[in-house]
Parts: structure tokens; sequence; C-alpha cells
């Protein structure tokens, strides 16, 4: 059978459904009143019958077809919901790979950054000793040189007092004899 013989079908069959649920009801009325309320309830027996016949005549098939088409179509979008679902798990693993890998980078990261620390700090102290030494070496110079300067300088104000004192003392001490013979020492050096 085709659709449009269906839906033919169909029509016939709802304008017979329709005369009946209108002519009953009116035959009804004519009854004795205490008929009415079984009368009511076979009649909706009967309508449910009705509906149920025509549903599994006509609508079976449209129905089966309809219920299958969703069928595949759930079926299609709960496989395309495991796939996203599988490529999300897929990215979150790959997240969590790539948050395992830079908390290990950023250790190795930091554990170099550390002994780099640690070499350039032990540099820095071997230059302030080395520093410290040339300092103290270069101190310790100016002060043997200082040192050098005031026993000159010590000596020279030693030697000038020497004179001095010798000048004022020697002239009322010294003799003619003791100058003839310092005269005489004297040139008997430049001789030799």
């Amino acid at each position: 059978m085709r659709l449009t013989e269906r839906a033919g079908a169909l029509c016939v069959t709802t304008l017979f459904v329709g005369f009946y649920m209108v002519a009953l009801p009116i035959a009804a009325q004519a009854a004795d009143p205490q008929w009415r309320p079984t009368y009511d309830v076979a009649m909706r027996w009967v309508n449910f019958i009705i509906l149920v016949a025509v549903i599994v005549k006509y609508a079976r098939e449209p129905i089966k077809d309809f219920l299958k088409l969703q069928k595949s179509d759930i079926a299609s979008e709960i496989g395309q919901l495991e796939t996203e679902k599988a490529r999300i798990v897929s990215e979150i693993m790959a997240v969590k790979q790539k948050a395992i890998e830079s908390r290990s980078y950023f250790h190795d990261l930091k554990d170099r950054l550390i002994a780099q620390g640690e070499t350039r700090k032990e540099q820095i102290v071997e230059q302030a000793k080395q520093q410290s030494k040339i300092m103290l070496e270069e101190t310790r110079r100016k002060m043997e040189n200082r040192i050098v300067q005031a026993k000159a300088g010590l000596q020279m104000e030693l030697l000038d007092m020497a004179i001095d004192q010798a000048t004022v003392t020697l002239p009322s001490v010294m003799t003619a004899g003791d100058a003839q013979h310092l005269l005489d020492d004297y040139m008997s050096s430049l001789h030799a």
C-alpha cells in the first residue's frame, strides 16, 4: 500500500469514527438516564479501541519507520558523542601529560638556576677574596712605603738635629789639631 492510499483510508476511518461519535450520543440521550454513565464508560472504551485499531492499521508502519529513523539518529548521535568524548578525554590526557612535563621542566629549570646561582655565588666570593687580597697587599705596600718614608723623614730629621747639635757643640770642643787630623783623613780618602 502506498502512502496516498493510506492517507485515504485514514480519512475514511476518521469520518466513520466521527459519525459514530456524533450519532451515538444523540441516540443515548433518548434512553433511560440511569444507563448514561455506563454508556459513557462503554463509549470511551469503544473510542479507545477504535483509536488503537486506527493507529495499528494505518500508523504502525510510519511509527515504526519514525522510531527506526529516531533509533538510527540517536545511535548516530551517541556515536558522535562517544567520538567527541574520546577526543576530549585524549585532550585532557594530553593536557595532563603536558602539565607533568611542565612541572618536570620547571623543576629541572629551578635546579639549574639554583646550581648556576651557587656557582655564581662561589665566583663572586672568590672574586671578593681575590680583591680583598689585592687590597690587603696594596694596603700593606702603602703602609710599608709610609713606614719607609717616615723612617727616611725621621733619619733626615735626626741628621738635621745631629748637624745642628754638632755645629753648636763641635766648635767649642774641637781643637786645631783635631781639625788638621780630619782634613788629613779626608785628603787620604780622596787619593784612595
